[in-house]
């Protein structure tokens, strides 16, 4: 049963609530001096999350891929595509919009505070720390650690030469790195949001690479006696015959009021 609370639809996507997002006012608290600018601000926060991953969803359906939802939490936005693209490009490019457009809110708040100083109006600080937020958002998520947009971008470029399931493995392993050194780091200065956000991206990788490996195992297993030998398939997998011999694994598909995948 779906917790989050349904606000409504976007670009022909449905929007949803987690509750934990409620959480994102006490981040910003004390950023502002009112409460009301305390609400603006996580208001700010959660329209530039949702624009984020708008980017992602509509540059996924220039390549023919739809996205099921899309759901706001207090780590930040998750857009389920009904399908990963498999090439290096599309990935690419669905990967730099979330970002893209982080950078382009920049842009054009930059321009506004320009316009607003230059006719002689007050200082906007809460355009400046609209700002600052989606400059924090486009550059954290571009860092190289998966499944992350920078992870994915990583692994897109990586494709080419390594191959899907090497580039994968390479760029969880690289993320698995700077998880795990963040989270010893946010630890003993006592930053604990930030211990969760390093935990999440540890399962959170760890999960896509098994996806992954899960669809590239199982090209045909044949034994010397030419009979073939099919190994017991990955937990939450099944073989699937192909025909000429060729078997895959795939997922085991659990009926949860939706599908789709993350896109983070």
């Amino acid at each position: 049963m779906r917790v989050s609370w349904h606000l409504g639809r976007v670009c022909g996507i449905d929007l949803y609530l987690h509750p934990t997002a409620l959480l994102v006012v006490f981040l910003v608290s004390g950023i502002l001096p009112t409460p009301f600018g305390t609400v603006a601000l996580a208001v700010a926060l959660l329209t530039s999350i949702v624009l984020h991953e708008l980017g992602h969803a509509l540059m996924a359906r220039r390549y023919g891929i739809e996205t099921a939802d899309i759901t706001l939490y207090v780590i930040g936005g998750v857009a389920r595509l009904e399908r990963m693209p498999r090439s290096a490009g599309p990935e690419l490019l669905i990967a730099l919009a979330g970002p893209a457009v982080n950078f382009a809110i920049v842009l054009g708040l930059t321009l506004l505070i320009q316009f607003m100083g230059f006719v002689g109006l007050p200082d906007p600080e809460f355009l400046q720390v609209v700002v600052a937020i989606n400059w924090v958002l486009g550059l954290f998520n571009l860092l190289p650690v998966f499944p992350m947009d920078g992870g994915r971008v990583l692994r897109a470029i990586l494709s080419g030469p390594m191959g899907r399931r090497r580039a994968t493995e390479a760029a969880v392993f690289l993320g698995r790195i700077l998880a795990v050194g963040g989270g010893i780091y946010f630890l003993a200065n006592g930053q604990y949001q930030a211990v969760i956000l390093s935990a999440f991206i540890l399962f959170a990788g760890s999960m896509e690479l098994r996806q992954v490996r899960g669809e590239t195992l199982g090209r045909g297993f044949l034994t010397r006696e030419g009979v073939i030998d099919i190994p017991p398939p990955q937990a939450g997998f099944r073989w699937v015959d192909l025909g000429d011999g060729i078997l895959r694994q795939v997922p085991i598909m659990v009926p949860s009021g939706g599908r789709g995948q993350s896109w983070n």
